[in-house]
């Protein structure tokens, strides 16, 4: 059976951040970031001990995500602050605040200069989502 994906959203809602992001641009600065992350020696350890990550599938994955996130392309489906909250106790408001500028510097390096407030306005949203999710209640 197939089936076709309908987008009931309205507009404003499944339209990209900015006109001038494109897929190539975020492919580009996930492959950035995961590099820079790697590099990273606190963030690179919770990535592979706590998350057990294997890099080729972050990347595939937050590909996915980020498409979703900031092209609107509903290219990645599932839950994915459950990964993440199982890491919280390894996790420090520090360690958000650099993985948040790692993704800064690579929006810098990868994201036409037009959409680069757009991106960072909607990543700075997500990674505020995922550290509420983190903090236990």
């Amino acid at each position: 059976m197939t089936y076709q994906h309908f987008d009931i959203r309205p507009l404003d809602e499944c339209t990209p951040v900015h006109p001038d992001l494109t897929h190539d641009q975020v492919r580009a600065l996930v492959a950035n970031h995961s590099e820079k992350l790697r590099q990273n020696d606190t963030l690179a350890n919770v990535y592979q001990s706590n998350m057990k990550c294997d890099w080729e599938d972050y990347e595939a994955q937050a590909v996915r995500f980020w498409c979703s996130a900031l092209m609107k392309d509903q290219s990645y489906s599932g839950r994915p602050i459950g990964k993440y909250r199982s890491s919280a106790k390894q996790v420090c408001g520090d360690d958000i605040a650099s993985w948040l500028n790692l993704f800064e510097n690579a929006v810098e390096e990868c994201v036409a200069e037009t959409a680069r407030a757009n991106t960072m306005k909607c990543a700075t949203q997500v990674v505020d989502c995922f550290h509420m999710a983190m903090i236990p209640s």
